[in-house]
């Protein structure tokens, strides 16, 4: 234990966290611009710091995985992991991620989807959905459309998972929605005809791209098994899951690493209205979900933590959330009856994260350590004191703080349009540990 501690004390002092002097040679992570991606830096140095304390062979679990920065992090140490998430294209983009690819495979047959793409006369538009011809201009659909079918007659569905990310990311940059936000805004009419959209080329340029990046993500590990002597057999357990309801697997875990999706769709982003369009593209054969994702623009953000904002339901939900974060009460109490509406949303996310907490908590090893990347954001020009409550939530399970550290917010992937208010320049690293 004092070993950990030592280490966190020189990664503090150090200015790791803040991604100082950061290797930015791995790539993977701009596979899909996914909104506030965890840093990897700062991630990678955490996590190392408890790699030698670790059993071989343990688990990490990231219950809010996102784009899977926390999963790859961990694996570069040697953990298995585990991850879900409530939206299905995080699923698939994580899977896309910590697969390990047959690099000279999946060459030959993104080759062979490139040749069919310029085999493709066909001038049909493969999918259809309300206000298409608004995000999409036709030739975009026809092109897109032909990427589509070259994707479904692909065997594999691991390359198949690679291939629409790619896609996504093409669509996310080629759409008529604006990539200033992670909301979806359309593009002005006079924005739209100056633009000279070619998203054929695009998916070439970044498939390619893409394989180097997966082969230097793995080269990486690689080098990390010649440290240790032997090849590392890494699991690696992608699941969708909704967490404040189960965690999908029976594993017990050493280590949780992850960052709740904190605050509310004013001052944040909101996933779901990030992955829209692509899921509309994608075949829904290779997404695996239980309910209808593409229902409305926001249906996927309606069902995550805080989702629900209905004033009757999100008080009955929090009241016995007070009696374990008394710190939230007395800010909640301390807002003037006027502008309580505000934070309803913030209110709900906190009730819906601390039921969470009691699934993650059930498959987590006694002597599991905890390490929540979290930052207290701006509503209403009121700072939500989400550390603090945080630490009342653990501490109320018997969980205790067992350090903390602060990074500041250099270069997070956060669109300052969504920004109404000031929100936040820094992020707090609060490890747990229970005490025995």
């Amino acid at each position: 234990m004092q070993a950990i501690r030592q280490k966190l004390q020189t990664l503090k002092e150090s200015g790791e966290l803040d991604g100082e002097g950061a290797d930015r040679s791995e790539n993977l992570h701009r596979l899909f611009m996914y909104p506030a991606m965890m840093v990897p830096a700062a991630q990678e140095a955490v996590i190392k710091a408890f790699a030698d304390c670790m059993p071989v062979g343990a688990w990490a679990i990231d219950p809010f995985m996102g784009s899977g920065t926390s999963l790859m992090s961990s694996m570069e140490f040697g953990f298995n992991v585990y991850g879900q998430d409530i939206n299905p294209f995080a699923v698939m983009l994580s899977r896309a991620k910590v697969e390990k690819y047959d690099i000279p495979q999946l060459k030959a047959v993104c080759q062979e989807v490139s040749d069919r793409i310029a085999e493709d006369n066909d001038t049909s538009v493969a999918v259809s959905f309300r206000n298409i011809d608004k995000w999409f201009n036709p030739d975009v659909q026809i092109d897109l459309s032909k990427i589509r079918r070259a994707i479904q007659n692909v065997d594999s569905q691991l390359i198949r998972y690679f291939l629409w990310v790619i896609m996504s990311e093409v669509i996310r940059t080629g759409s008529n929605d604006r990539t200033s936000t992670f909301k979806l805004h359309r593009r002005s009419e006079e924005d739209i005809q100056k633009r000279n959209v070619n998203v054929i080329k695009e998916f070439a340029v970044l498939v390619n791209r893409g394989i180097e990046d997966i082969a230097t993500y793995w080269d990486k590990l690689s080098k990390e098994d010649e440290k240790v002597g032997a090849p590392r057999q890494i699991i690696a357990d992608i699941r969708w899951g909704n967490t404040k309801e189960s965690i999908e697997t029976d594993t017990e875990f050493d280590l949780l690493v992850s960052s709740p999706p904190y605050g509310d769709n004013h001052t944040t982003v909101t996933y779901g209205q990030t992955s829209y369009l692509p899921l509309q593209w994608i075949d829904p054969k290779d997404l695996s979900c239980p309910y209808d994702y593409v229902k409305t623009t926001q249906e996927i953000d309606r069902r995550s933590l805080g989702g629900q904002t209905i004033k009757k339901e999100v008080m009955v939900s929090i009241a016995p959330v007070y009696t374990k974060a008394p710190t939230l009460k007395s800010f909640f109490e301390g807002v003037p009856a006027d502008e309580q509406e505000k934070y309803y949303k913030t209110l709900s996310f906190i009730a819906d994260f601390d039921k969470s907490l009691d699934k993650i908590v059930a498959n987590m090893k006694d002597d599991a350590f905890y390490i929540w990347t979290i930052g207290n954001r701006f509503v209403g020009n009121r700072e939500v004191p989400n550390d603090q409550v945080l630490i009342e939530l653990m501490e109320s399970r018997g969980i205790q703080l067992f350090e903390r550290a602060e990074r500041q917010i250099l270069n997070k992937k956060q669109p300052k349009k969504n920004n109404f208010s000031k929100t936040m320049e820094k992020e707090h690293i609060l490890i747990f540990h229970r005490s025995m």
